[in-house]
């Protein structure tokens, strides 16, 4: 039984070492989803302790986000992390859908310019 409780401690003691190191270096990925960064983030906080305050949550959560998120989320001063989450979803999707926009606009643009270009050349 002793040899047990030792086996449960020294075992849990090396998963906790194991997420503190993930989570000082954890960083979202380009096209990782807010939600799935911040599950993960969340999870490795859990591991290393069950108790982990909000407020520490929250700044493992501001130092691994994607950098063209970090100011606009720091920018609001989320207090928790369920605020973090709805800030950083909003204001990524309003980036996604912002780059979306554009890239259509740089599309339509192109594809008339080429479209001009071609009647032109008819008529020539």
């Amino acid at each position: 039984m002793h040899l047990d409780a030792v086996i449960k401690v020294f075992g849990s003691t090396k998963v906790q070492e194991l997420a503190f190191e993930q989570l000082k270096w954890y960083k979202q990925t380009v096209n990782q989803p807010v939600t799935q960064y911040y599950d993960k983030i969340i999870e490795l906080c859990k591991k290393v302790d069950a108790a982990i305050s909000d407020s520490l949550k929250l700044k493992y959560l501001m130092a691994g986000i994607r950098e063209s998120l970090k100011l606009h989320v720091a920018l609001q001063h989320p207090k928790t992390t369920d605020a973090f989450l709805s800030l950083a979803t909003k204001i990524d999707d309003t980036l996604l859908f912002t780059t979306t926009d554009n890239e259509i606009n740089i599309n339509t643009i192109t594809t008339q310019k080429s479209l001009e270009q071609t009647t032109i050349s008819q008529k020539s």
